[in-house]
């Protein structure tokens, strides 16, 4: 299946004009709080201009972008700004999260880089990853715009039209109107719908509309089944024990053995991860009955934990002992008690 997003090309753009937040992110910041959300993707994040404002307005904030310049740059730009981010290196036609995993996504004029099909595929992904009763903002172009109706630039379907020029060069840009709005928004309850003429940027008058959507996510929660994991017997290898470094991350020490099961496959691609509590001696292997998982919801791999048999932890001594890593993550711990 072919991928219709590319990186927006950040060494042809002006860096210091997408570091101030548009206004319409200190009024969802506002709005999204008062409802009682905690949790917000920011997709298609470019540098982190909504991800920091998120962030210091007290949100757990996950940024996305297929743009891994962008993201070193919120990376470092965020430590300077003392804000904790998650960032995400993400196509959002496959995005690397649980279901269910997110109170509210934030897109502005970011989501609509795509053809048609692409679209329906990021909206597919938008549905997936929105908690049941989540929220979305996002920003579409309209067809009534110079760039669509007028400015003849190639075009790939009815609503896809491509850019020729500047850093969005090779970039697909979606267009909608109010019957396209429907359709994409299948399974949402429309809050709000603004159709915005950004007609004058301060040095020229322009035609630029876009529409400035709100809609909830109506569907039944997603409950991940780990019955063929909770109270099973696994075998792992450990190849981080208890005292050693991480092998990037020279700082951080394990205060327990940490290994991966052969052959099982966890969502990441890469062989299951393990956290083996209630042994205080460096091990090699280890061989117990898994007592818990670690769903992690902003992240594509869950962590399963493991313990002799008999040995018993409370779900908060579960996660005191995974904290040193998992705090860098938004997960919820499903166990055998």
């Amino acid at each position: 299946m072919e991928k219709s997003y590319i990186p927006f090309d950040w060494g042809k753009a002006d860096r210091s004009a997408w570091l101030d937040p548009c206004e319409e992110s200190y009024y969802y910041a506002e709005k999204w709080k008062r409802e009682g959300r905690k949790s917000i993707l920011d997709l298609g994040c470019g540098l982190g201009r909504h991800s920091v404002l998120f962030a210091r307005c007290g949100f757990k904030v996950t940024a996305a972008d297929i743009s891994s310049e962008a993201l070193g740059f919120l990376k470092k730009y965020s430590k300077e700004q003392g804000t904790d981010i998650a960032c995400r290196l993400a196509d959002m036609e496959a995005l690397p999260f649980a279901d269910d995993a997110f109170d509210c996504i934030f897109a502005m004029h970011s989501a609509g880089h795509a053809d048609s099909e692409g679209m329906k595929r990021v909206m597919a992904e938008i549905r997936r990853v929105l908690k049941p009763g989540g929220a979305v903002f996002m920003t579409l172009c309209s067809k009534e715009t110079y760039t669509f109706a007028e400015a003849g630039l190639p075009r790939l379907d009815e609503n896809t039209v491509i850019k020729t020029d500047g850093p969005e060069q090779g970039v697909p840009h979606y267009f909608v109107d109010k019957e396209d709005i429907k359709a994409l928004f299948s399974g949402f309850e429309l809050k709000k719908v603004r159709h915005i003429d950004d007609c004058f940027d301060g040095e020229k008058w322009k035609n630029m509309k876009h529409f400035f959507i709100e809609a909830v996510i109506q569907k039944k929660p997603s409950v991940p089944d780990y019955s063929a994991v909770l109270g099973k017997t696994f075998t792992c290898i450990i190849d981080r024990p208890l005292g050693s470094a991480h092998p990037r991350i020279k700082e951080l020490i394990y205060p327990v053995n940490y290994g991966f099961i052969e052959d099982i496959i966890a969502g990441d691609g890469s062989e299951q991860d393990v956290y083996v509590l209630g042994v205080d001696t460096p091990l090699e292997s280890f061989t117990g009955r898994a007592i818990a998982v670690f769903h992690r919801l902003n992240d594509n791999e869950d962590k399963w934990i493991l313990a002799p048999e008999g040995a018993g932890f409370t779900e908060e001594e579960i996660l005191r002992k995974i904290d040193f890593q998992e705090k860098f993550f938004d997960g919820v711990l499903y166990t055998t008690i």
